[in-house]
């Protein structure tokens, strides 16, 4: 039987957990943090009490209600209620006055022309041969993913299962876009280890071939979740309920599936997020030459220092007619 107040006691822990790994964590996450835990079973119906015991303790202000991440509901548009400040002619005078008290010709002239000279930005994956894409089946983890490889500066495609035609359509018009300037496309798929989807494997490809996508030119493959990383990381490899195993029976796919493991992606990240992390940045590490970025960097820095060459001989100039016209 299941202790629940021991269950919001390691929910305690968890929290503390995972906003070290820079997690913020999904219901079905935590769900699985606690299976790992052995504090509850790993069944549909444990998996609906937590639900509404999480409920009830954020109506206690034990946890706050935005913990948990949640992308599966939006809201389309917002309110604009914003008026003008009643003291806005006041705080006008004042700017204008301070304008007027710090008038000066040279720094009139760097206001005029400095922000004219362009930002010279080296991207970091400019000139790269390869490009990595990072495509993941849940919604829900592509915030935590992000957030993981933001300093890598790259899409993370949500297909959400089965993708609309349309949504693949247009991400393959974008995967085109970059091979018009890159050699090659690496795409490291982030799902589900079951039927539905590791079939997802299958059906992505075939719509890269309908499309004619070079397999050259676009690889695509499954960086998580494997049988692996069952093994290795002790993930729970079948569900015990009565329900979900119902719902495998019902998936027309189960019949075909010869994976011996179902297991969500969510798993992954509960029982192992570092070693989660790591293998995602290994991978966009495996595919980026530094050596390209340095050179990129160093020859930005050249035409930086010939802007501000030319925008120094522009003001002088500048300055001199200024001082002409008020003879």
């Amino acid at each position: 039987m299941v202790n629940w107040d021991k269950v919001l006691d390691t929910i305690d822990d968890a929290k503390t957990f995972f906003e070290s790994e820079s997690i913020k964590p999904t219901l079905r996450t935590l769900f699985y943090y606690l299976v790992s835990k052995e504090v509850i079973p790993n069944t549909v119906s444990s998996y609906k009490r937590l639900s509404r015991v999480l409920v009830k303790a954020r109506k206690e202000e034990r946890y706050a209600w935005d913990f948990l991440e949640d992308n599966a509901r939006t809201v389309i548009g917002e309110l604009d209620d914003v008026k003008f400040n009643d003291n806005a002619d006041g705080h006008f005078k004042s700017r204008v006055e301070n304008q007027l008290k710090d008038l000066d010709i040279d720094k009139m002239i760097d206001e005029t022309f400095d922000y004219l000279i362009p930002s010279i930005h080296v991207g970091t994956w400019a000139n790269q041969p390869i490009i990595p894409e990072i495509w993941i089946e849940k919604e829900a983890l592509a915030s935590t993913v992000a957030q993981w490889i933001g300093d890598w500066h790259l899409p993370i495609r949500v297909n959400k299962g089965y993708s609309s035609w349309t949504f693949i359509y247009n991400n393959i018009e974008n995967l085109k876009e970059v091979l018009a300037t890159h050699d090659k496309i690496m795409i490291f798929y982030l799902g589900d280890l079951d039927p539905s989807g590791v079939d997802m494997d299958r059906f992505l490809q075939e719509a890269f071939d309908y499309f004619e996508l070079d397999p050259e030119q676009v690889e695509f493959t499954r960086l998580a979740l494997t049988p692996d990383h069952v093994e290795k990381f002790g993930l729970p490899p079948m569900p015990k309920d009565v329900e979900t195993l119902a719902k495998l029976r019902r998936d027309p796919r189960t019949a075909t599936y010869t994976g011996g493991y179902v297991v969500e992606l969510d798993a992954l990240v509960a029982y192992a997020p570092k070693q989660f992390r790591q293998i995602i940045e290994d991978a966009l590490n495996e595919k980026w030459d530094r050596s390209i970025k340095e050179e990129l960097d160093d020859e930005a820095n050249e035409m930086y220092d010939k802007l501000e060459e030319i925008l120094e001989d522009i003001k002088e100039r500048a300055k001199e007619k200024i001082l002409k016209e008020l003879k």
